[in-house]
C-alpha cells in the first residue's frame, strides 16, 4: 500500500515505486503548446475555427458566429460537449485551438473560468487538455495566469 502524505491542505497518496506527488501532478492534465504538431495524441476532440484542418482520428467542434456552428459566446454549451467527450472516453484529450477567439467574445476572466472547469473535468476523467496559443497573443499577466493552469 502507498504512503499518505499531507502537502499543504491536501493529502496525496504515493504508491510504491511511483513518482513523487509533484512529478505525478506535473504529468499535467492541462498543457499549453505552440502548435498542433506538439500534440502527440491519436484521438482527440479539437475545438477550432472554420477552415482549420482536422487530423485523422480526431473529432472536431467548429466555433464561429455563422449559422450551424457553436457560437463563441456559448461557453456553457462548449463545456457540455467537452465534458461529455471526456466522460465517454476516460483518458481522452481535448485540444483547444482558438483561445484568443474565445477571449475576444467572452473576456479573459470568463475564458479562465471556463478553462479551470475544463481542467477539473480532465483531472476527474484522467484526460488531458491542450491549449494551443503563444505568449505573444496575451499580455504578460494574462499569459502568467494561463501558465498557472498547468500547475
Amino acid at each position: 500500500m502507498g504512503v499518505l502524505r499531507a502537502i499543504g491542505s491536501m493529502f496525496i497518496q504515493t504508491l510504491p515505486g511511483s513518482q513523487s506527488p509533484y512529478q505525478l501532478h506535473r504529468a499535467m492534465n492541462f498543457e499549453i503548446v505552440g502548435s498542433r504538431g506538439q500534440v502527440m495524441e491519436r484521438e482527440a476532440l479539437l475545438i477550432t475555427r472554420l477552415g482549420n484542418d482536422v487530423p485523422d482520428g480526431w473529432e472536431s467542434v467548429l466555433v464561429g458566429s455563422a449559422p450551424g456552428f457553436l457560437g463563441p459566446r456559448e461557453l456553457p454549451k462548449l463545456r457540455e460537449v467537452i465534458v461529455s467527450y471526456l466522460r465517454n472516453r476516460p483518458g481522452g484529450a481535448v485540444v483547444i485551438d482558438c483561445p484568443e477567439y474565445l477571449a475576444v467574445y467572452n473576456g479573459f476572466k470568463a475564458l479562465v473560468r471556463f478553462l479551470h472547469a475544463i481542467r477539473d473535468y480532465a483531472i476527474l476523467y484522467k484526460g488531458k487538455v491542450y491549449l494551443i496559443t503563444g505568449e505573444a497573443a496575451w499580455d504578460r499577466k494574462e499569459y502568467a495566469v494561463l501558465r498557472g493552469l498547468e500547475v
